[in-house]
């Protein structure tokens, strides 16, 4: 399952550093190469020896290491071949410096380096783990994208229990095979994303838009790429680069997205909008720059077609959700939407996420589930949203809709 896979395994001074060796045999029967880095306190609790044996590959404890004169700059380019930095165990001391950014060991220097997905699993005291400055640790790495299996409740090696404990190996695996390993549950499916704004012309130079930049919309298409599903992506002008994989479609004003979202509506099994449709446009359009006078300038503007209504209307069978952005009474707006737009999901944000690469959201459902989401980024977002429309229901249904307001 995981051949052709280079995970660089990363082991630290805790007492579960011996169950790193199980991981590591259990990552090299799936078929990774695995190249283990240990920090010194590490090795005062396992042998390298040990690891290096199962590795059939040197240990790197020192990056100036006669075993490592073969690997040019090690820490480099060893980081640029690895397909995940997998540190487990995951010491207090380890998340302390990868938040910071301190790299001043192989394994630090190598968390810094990475571009590859990196996860943590730690493991610690109790205490440790509850204490300010380690959970301010983790938020901060969870914001900027790493990943964490664990810790467990249970008993600890200092006597006492609770949470702290080290994952199973087999839910470690787990992690590692989902993140290596792409879902393909959505193969099969056709399904249209629309993202980013429109642009409502008043004249040859002048519109009027919002700050949407895209980045759900290109998340929630290349997510469904990566998990199997044939993917059209309908987008307003952004400055994102295209998505691989996923047939693009450009359109500028709410009429023209309108237009071919209904082109796409029928032959989609899921139609997932995350543009930020104008509300309004120019009642007329001038031909001419307006000029600059000594007066005022009125604009009349007139309502745009509402897209997710419509769709609403005519959804049948088909499973229709929406995004709601508000400035004011969140919830309270997201559920009037949620009601009055026909939908069975909405997902609620406000303002703070536009431009940003994380959002927070808040998942409402028609039978009344809501489900509070932690900040996130905006591609691991795009998963989380695709969950909720698991295979067996999208194959249950003729045609499935995800749609949202605004973004």
């Amino acid at each position: 399952m995981l051949n052709g896979k280079t995970i660089i395994l990363g082991v630290t001074g805790c007492i579960a550093a011996y169950k790193s060796v199980e991981l590591l045999r259990e990552l090299k029967k799936l078929g990774a190469e695995v190249w283990v880095a240990m920090t010194e306190e590490a090795t005062k609790l396992v042998g390298p020896l040990t690891f290096r044996t199962l590795s059939g590959n040197p240990v790197i404890t020192d990056l100036f290491s006669d075993d490592l004169s073969k690997l040019p700059v090690p820490h480099i380019s060893l980081t640029e071949r690895a397909d995940l930095v997998l540190v487990a165990p995951a010491t207090a001391n380890i998340l302390a410096k990868a938040a910071g950014g301190i790299a001043d060991d192989p394994l630090t220097t190598m968390v810094l380096a990475a571009k590859c997905p990196v996860v943590f699993a730690p493991a610690m005291n109790t205490n440790m783990w509850n204490n300010e400055a380690t959970r301010g640790n983790v938020a901060k790495l969870r914001k900027t994208g790493h990943g964490f299996v664990g810790p467990e409740a249970g008993p600890l090696a200092c006597g006492e229990s609770g949470i702290g404990r080290f994952s199973p190996v087999g839910k470690i695996v787990g992690e590692v095979k989902s993140i290596l390993v792409p879902r393909q549950d959505l193969r099969g499916l056709r399904i249209t994303v629309t993202a980013g704004p429109t642009r409502e012309s008043i004249d040859p130079v002048r519109f009027i838009s919002n700050r949407s930049t895209g980045k759900m919309g290109y998340a929630l298409a290349e997510a469904a790429a990566k998990r199997g599903a044939d993917v059209t992506l309908i987008s307003g002008p952004t400055s994102l680069r295209p998505v691989p994989n996923v047939e693009f479609i450009a359109v500028e004003t709410a009429g023209e997205m309108a237009e071919a979202v209904n082109s796409r509506f029928e032959s989609s099994d899921v139609v997932i909008m995350s543009a930020a449709v104008s509300d309004f446009a120019p009642r007329a359009y001038r031909k001419q720059k307006i000029k600059k006078g000594a007066g005022e300038l009125s604009i009349d503007l007139e309502r745009t077609a509402d897209i997710l209504k419509e769709m609403g209307k005519k959804k049948g069978k088909r499973i229709l959700a929406g995004f709601s952005l508000e400035t004011e009474n969140l919830n309270e707006n997201s559920r009037k939407k949620l009601e009055e737009k026909n939908l069975d999901l909405i997902i609620a944000n406000d303002a703070s996420g536009l431009g940003s690469d994380t959002n927070r959201v808040t998942v409402m459902q028609r039978d009344g589930k809501v489900d509070k989401l932690p900040e996130m980024r905006k591609i691991d977002l795009a998963d989380r949203i695709l969950d909720y429309f698991p295979k067996h229901e999208l194959r249950n249904r003729p045609s499935i809709t995800l749609s949202r307001l605004s973004r």
